[in-house]
């Protein structure tokens, strides 16, 4: 890429200049700092959210469904049932939009978990640059 030359006085390594090498090695270094924060994140809930999956489904092999992703729920972050419930519903009504009757699955619950937890927990965060279908996949069952 050819750049036109810089007028006289201008400072190169400026942070008003989003062309400076400074500027976009911290630019590089930011983004690939947030990235691990989102991926160790993301991995933490996941693995929470699994360990209370096996704890409930071996107390109780027969819920499925809501009913289960309820019980997680409420296990992994200490909530009563009424506390667990209307987080399923934010999930449904987070998945409202997709492909006809879709109905949520775990993997749907725990990235609701990932991604609102995450933001909630600092203001200025306006949502993840990870892409959480493909990180998942790998560690949830597509079937739950």
């Amino acid at each position: 890429m050819i750049r036109r030359p810089q007028p006289l006085g201008t400072k190169v390594d400026s942070p008003a200049n989003p062309e400076s090498p400074t500027q976009r090695l911290k630019t590089l270094f930011q983004a690939r700092l947030r990235r691990f924060e989102e991926k160790r994140f993301a991995a933490r809930v996941c693995n929470e959210a699994l360990a209370a999956l096996q704890a409930i489904l071996a107390r109780h092999p027969a819920l499925s469904g809501d009913a289960l992703y309820e019980a997680v729920i409420a296990r992994r972050l200490k909530l009563d049932a009424a506390a667990a419930h209307a987080l399923m519903w934010r999930v449904h009504g987070s998945v409202e939009n997709w492909e006809g009757d879709y109905v949520p699955k775990f993997v749907d619950v725990v990235k609701y978990m990932i991604v609102s937890e995450y933001v909630g927990q600092d203001a200025s965060v306006e949502g993840m640059t990870l892409d959480l279908g493909p990180f998942l996949a790998p560690r949830i069952d597509p079937h739950l």
